[in-house]
């Protein structure tokens, strides 16, 4: 429970911090991020951990890549063992290699923080309580991945198709799952307003389960790339909840109310189009494969992470005693959540 204890304290903390200088924010931040580094590098037993260290070992030198067909052990992004064949020259030991990962995510979400979120700190705690403890200390490939592209999405906004492209080809050599933010570009083109949401979430909740049956043999015959087809079998299947997932109507509920806030937050934050869209393309994919787990849960966490700048985005448009409401609201929902994946993680390792 220590750590959870860990988490309500700090986002009071961040809370407090919101009234203090910007310098003395940003301070905070990177140093909680360099907190979390170390953490992330010296966790012990933890679900993936035996498998990016082993794969650490098997890596070749950097030049073998050209002279030799490399085969890659325990995933298929030859990407990321690149990345662990450059750590290998520097120190060949894997616990450094962990710590060197986690801190090359960390600095990228920084990066996207700083760049999108109206208050870092509480983008940083939603962040920790809905992503942290299954991306960055479990599934390091897709955190690596998710966050390039989080924080390429700008390149969006801007219009610039082949740079934003290249982002999503270099995502894609650390996972396979980069690919999905390929309809983002074409689908922020498309102008939406609240009835049209409102009607796309009902209908994407209808052909969930008018063409259940037939996602799977879709999937079976198209996923090969992105090696998703276990995930619409046996237990991926059986301990689906559907449409009874309370994560949709967690996503659905932040979606209306920063699309209905839309003539206050649109004025102060360029950006506000361009969230909206892909936290509705999140939640759409959530709601569309909602009868298989791990298939909804992994494609969809990756716009899922625009959340950590909306948040905050809507705290700011609230008045005072609303805003002290929300946050109230949040910090529960937050702890829930990160108690929930702590939990889980120690019952998989044994610990409780």
């Amino acid at each position: 429970m220590i750590p959870v204890i860990a988490f309500l304290v700090f986002y009071v903390f961040a809370l407090y911090v919101i009234t203090k200088k910007e310098t003395t924010q940003k301070a905070i931040l990177i140093a909680t991020l360099i907190i979390l580094t170390c953490l992330i590098g010296s966790r012990d037993g933890w679900p993936d951990e035996k498998v990016y260290q082993i794969a650490f070992s098997e890596a070749p030198r950097p030049w073998d890549f050209i002279s030799k067909n490399v085969e890659s052990y325990g995933y298929v992004e030859k990407g990321y063992l690149f990345l662990a064949s450059l750590v290998k020259l520097v120190l060949n030991n894997s616990r450094f290699y962990l710590f060197c990962m986690g801190g090359l995510s960390m600095y990228l979400l920084y990066k996207g923080l700083t760049a999108y979120c109206a208050i870092p700190l509480v983008g940083l705690c939603d962040y920790a309580g809905r992503f942290l403890l299954n991306r960055d200390f479990q599934q390091m490939r897709s955190s690596l991945a998710i966050l390039l592209l989080i924080l390429a999405i700008k390149l969006i906004h801007d219009r610039k198709l082949v740079a934003y492209m290249l982002v999503v080809l270099l995502a894609y050599q650390f996972h396979h799952l980069s690919l999905i933010g390929i309809p983002l570009y074409f689908l922020y083109k498309v102008r939406i307003g609240p009835i049209s949401i409102i009607f796309s979430l009902v209908m994407a909740m209808l052909f969930s389960q008018l063409l259940a049956g037939s996602i799977s043999g879709v999937v079976d015959d198209y996923s090969q790339d992105l090696n998703y087809d276990t995930y619409v079998q046996d237990e991926y299947v059986e301990q689906a909840l559907g449409l009874r997932n309370p994560m949709i109507y967690f996503q659905i509920a932040i979606l209306m109310v920063y699309t209905f806030m839309e003539p206050i937050l649109a004025s102060k934050d360029k950006f506000y189009h361009l969230m909206r869209w892909a936290y509705f393309y999140s939640t759409l994919i959530l709601i569309f494969f909602c009868n298989y787990t791990a298939l909804s849960g992994r494609t969809s966490t990756v716009f899922a992470t625009c959340e950590m700048f909306m948040l905050p985005s809507i705290a700011m448009g609230l008045g005072k005693e609303k805003r002290f409401v929300f946050y109230v609201v949040v910090g529960v929902i937050l702890v829930y959540f990160f108690w929930s994946k702590y939990h889980s993680v120690m019952m998989m390792i044994g610990e409780v």
